[in-house]
């Protein structure tokens, strides 16, 4: 057979690749290698019709959790990614390099989903979240975290750190510092930093980072944020996106504001990348999944092609994944999120129970992990 599986008759909606007709896609062994309208469906050994529905790379969930605590998302990981159209994972910094082995050989290595990570700059990572990581300074060695980065290149994707009052403690920002220091000495790996409720105004963070460093919940409405006294957007964080700093949602349980949101999105800044900072408890609360947080910002205003790109293209680009992952083109790994618009009513809440109505949100449909049709909707 010339294609293991055809996708025939969806729109597909990829940045790269938009086309409003309907559109079929040839895959065989694990990549896509064709996409044309009118394919053969008697060259293919499965065939599945997805027309009417939209057809997207693999959702890319650049920012979750799967090793919190050394146990979530854990063994729910597969059910929760493939059940939602994520093919692909970044764990934010669970695990630092005394724990990351364990989490490689217990989660990554076994996982269907595609698992990579930011590794954290303290070496027990988000193992206790009961006490703050960064509060003991001799837990953040820059050169044994660059070390274990290095071990592990195209894994380990860069470097974590949690600038929040109740995780450095009166440390200020010299995590930060550290983890900088981790990155350069890994090769010059980006450094993703939390912002949520900072212990020093977001600008001297945003001072410290370098073009292709990246801040995680900078929607959040606790403490110093982007916004600044007028409630408009900070000088600074306008400057820190024209040096090419990349600014991600991370949903999570605590870090999404409708009302930040609205103002930050108004003024056109819109986010690179939409992620859900998931871990059980958000799963069970208000993040639930990536398309839960897509469909938020649908409602927000953003167009869908921008809603998409923020969970493919983007997200691609920043893992210099581009063409591997997170489009549609021939070559590429044929992973492929399968997705129904719906219309109707639909109620939204932030992290600080404000709520928003929306007229759309987005399901899953079909899931496609390496060309095997892995999941459907029943």
């Amino acid at each position: 057979m010339k294609y293991d599986l055809l996708l025939q008759g969806g729109k597909i909606v990829d940045k790269g690749f938009i086309d409003d007709r309907g559109m079929d896609i040839g895959v065989k062994g694990g990549v896509i290698a064709e996409v044309r309208p009118d394919l053969n469906p008697l060259e293919a050994h499965q065939v599945v019709d997805v027309s009417g529905f939209i057809v997207a790379p693999g959702l890319i969930d650049f920012h979750a959790h799967a090793f919190l605590e050394a146990r979530e998302l854990g063994l729910e990981t597969d059910s929760t990614c493939l059940s939602t159209g994520v093919t692909t994972l970044v764990d934010g910094g669970s695990s630092g390099a005394a724990t990351f082995e364990g989490f490689k050989e217990f989660l990554i290595d076994r996982a269907e989903t595609r698992i990579l990570a930011f590794l954290h700059i303290s070496s027990i990572g988000l193992a206790d979240l009961l006490t703050g990581e960064s509060t003991y300074l001799p837990l953040l060695n820059p050169q044994r975290t660059a070390e274990m980065a290095g071990k592990y290149p195209g894994l380990i994707l860069g470097i974590k750190v949690r600038q929040q009052k109740e995780t450095v403690g009166n440390n200020g920002i010299e995590p930060l510092r550290l983890a900088k220091q981790a990155a350069s000495l890994a090769g010059g790996l980006p450094t993703m930093v939390h912002v949520t409720n900072p212990p020093v105004p977001l600008s001297q963070i945003l001072d410290l980072l370098e073009p292709g460093d990246i801040v995680t919940h900078f929607l959040h409405g606790r403490g110093m944020g982007i916004l600044n006294g007028d409630k408009r957007i900070s000088a600074s964080a306008r400057e820190a996106r024209q040096r090419g700093i990349i600014f991600d949602v991370g949903h999570g349980r605590n870090h999404l504001n409708f009302p930040v949101a609205r103002r930050v999105l108004d003024e056109g800044f819109l986010p690179d990348t939409i992620s859900t900072d998931l871990t059980r408890g958000g799963k069970a609360g208000v993040a639930r999944n990536l398309l839960h947080c897509l469909s938020k910002f649908l409602s927000l205003g953003m167009d869908l092609p921008s809603v998409l790109a923020c969970a493919t293209t983007n997200p691609a680009r920043i893992m210099k994944m581009e063409g591997v992952i997170g489009t549609l083109k021939e070559g590429a790994c044929a992973d492929i999120s399968v997705l129904s618009l719906e219309s109707g009513e639909f109620v939204f809440e932030d992290c600080d129970g404000n709520t928003i109505r929306g007229q759309r949100r987005l399901m899953p449909q079909y899931t496609i992990r390496r060309g095997r049709l892995i999941w459907q909707h029943k």
